[in-house]
């Protein structure tokens, strides 16, 4: 009988598990594809958001770090992810966790970090990309 409540508040403790991971998963910021030589700092922003870091530099010129996952997921998908990991826990009594953990683990979000350059006219001259 105790092995039963033992077990029971195991599986109570890891269940969670993967809906937390779930919901710590990025969110899509934009297409990378937009950052091309030439164009214009406002256009940049409006795609990706303000970036994680800028930074001044000589001339006028401003260095930008935009740490973006391609393959991030929106809002809505992010929360479906969260719901569904929580439904399968309830239904198999936390079970699940032996599946969705994993899962999500093996999920795990790429980032790429883009260093932009801008000109002191605010238009991309220079843009490297770091893993």
């Amino acid at each position: 009988m105790s092995k039963g409540i033992g077990l029971l508040c195991f599986m109570l403790l890891i269940s969670g598990c993967s809906a937390w991971m779930a919901g710590q998963r990025s969110v899509y910021k934009g297409d990378p594809a937009t950052i091309q030589i030439g164009v214009d700092r406002m256009a940049i922003e409006n795609a990706l958001g303000p970036p994680d870091m800028a930074v001044s530099l000589d001339n006028g010129r401003t260095k930008a770090v935009y740490k973006i996952d391609p393959d991030a997921h929106s809002r809505a998908g992010r929360n479906a992810a969260v719901a569904w990991h929580l439904v399968a826990d309830v239904f198999t009594l936390g079970l699940w966790e032996i599946v969705g953990t994993p899962s999500e683990m093996a999920a795990k979000d790429q980032f790429l970090t883009y260093l932009i350059y801008y000109s002191k006219e605010g238009k991309i001259e220079q843009v490297e990309t770091l893993k």
